[in-house]
């Protein structure tokens, strides 16, 4: 065998695991990539969520100022039903 049939049967798996070396570190940094894609999607949209629960706590705070308004008005409403019951109730007298 001379040098040329040696180097000619060694190029083959040399250039192969260099190949296959060199495809790994980009498939991992394609995967990195990827999960980094994913990870601001991700933060993107946490924020799109909390946005939308301060929204919704500040509305249903709002909505309870209205009920305890309603109460009030309601308590000031059966007071005042009590008292023209009883002028009704004295004139039929």
């Amino acid at each position: 065998m001379d040098i040329y049939h040696i180097l000619e049967l060694l190029l083959v798996p040399i250039t192969s695991v260099v190949t296959w070396l060199a495809t790994r570190n980009k498939r991992r940094n394609d995967a990195i990539g990827e999960l980094q894609t994913t990870i601001d999607m991700l933060v993107k949209k946490n924020g799109s969520i909390y946005q939308d629960l301060i929204n919704t706590r500040k509305e249903l705070s709002e909505a309870w100022v209205q009920i305890e308004i309603l109460k009030t008005n309601t308590d000031k409403l059966l007071v005042e039903n009590a008292e023209l019951k009883k002028l009704i109730e004295g004139k039929k007298k």
